[in-house]
């Protein structure tokens, strides 16, 4: 098991034994063969009918900092997601997406992507900001990151062709507080501590 997979073992309404993990080379395939389904197209500004080459040359050129996750039920993979923090004046930043197999939409996988995307963007990465690009039309993924407090901060009129129509996107954005500092230990706590590193007896 890779040092950052988590299984699902108390499911749910989750398919039995959804895997998280870390994107690998091996995966190029059905990561491809995902890319290529129909609402996955029509959900993301890619243009259809690259070829596995490019597929593996994209995954190749994924930056060092990006985290980028897949979901699996047994061999096959049903879902991923990256995000990807910001640089400079924007290191409080971050940006995401995620898709889930056509097959496999209404089972709660991209509900379970993003509970885990949030908690690496506020617990781990101490990011203040998230935010994304969804196509206006794409209602199940819009009432999703809603349920999560993202709001539509801008509609672009006409962002991507698609099938012959400009179609619209909304930039949405989530901000979260600062992480709380622990809390401070007791003075009779600090005082044994450096009792004892003095390696004398209270």
């Amino acid at each position: 098991m890779d040092q950052h997979e988590k299984t699902e073992s108390d499911s749910g309404s989750l398919p039995e034994g959804l895997t998280l993990r870390a994107l690998r080379p091996s995966d190029a395939e059905q990561y491809h063969a995902l890319l290529q389904l129909p609402a996955v197209v029509d959900g993301n500004p890619h243009v259809p009918f690259e070829t596995l080459a490019q597929t593996r040359e994209s995954i190749g050129k994924i930056d060092p900092t990006t985290i980028a996750m897949v979901a699996t039920v047994g061999d096959t993979l049903v879902g991923m997601a990256q995000l990807s923090p910001m640089k400079g004046r924007r290191a409080h930043a971050g940006s995401f997406s995620i898709s889930v197999h056509d097959a496999w939409h209404g089972r709660g996988i991209g509900r379970r992507l993003m509970v885990e995307l949030l908690d690496l963007a506020d617990n781990w990465l101490g990011l203040r900001r998230l935010e994304l690009n969804v196509f206006a039309d794409n209602r199940a993924a819009l009432a999703l990151y809603r349920k999560f407090g993202f709001e539509i901060e801008v509609r672009q009129r006409g962002a991507v062709l698609r099938r012959g129509v400009l179609i619209d996107s909304f930039m949405m954005a989530r901000f979260h507080e600062p992480a709380p500092l622990m809390a401070a230990p007791a003075t009779s706590a600090l005082k044994a501590d450096a009792t004892q590193s003095n390696g004398t007896q209270p």
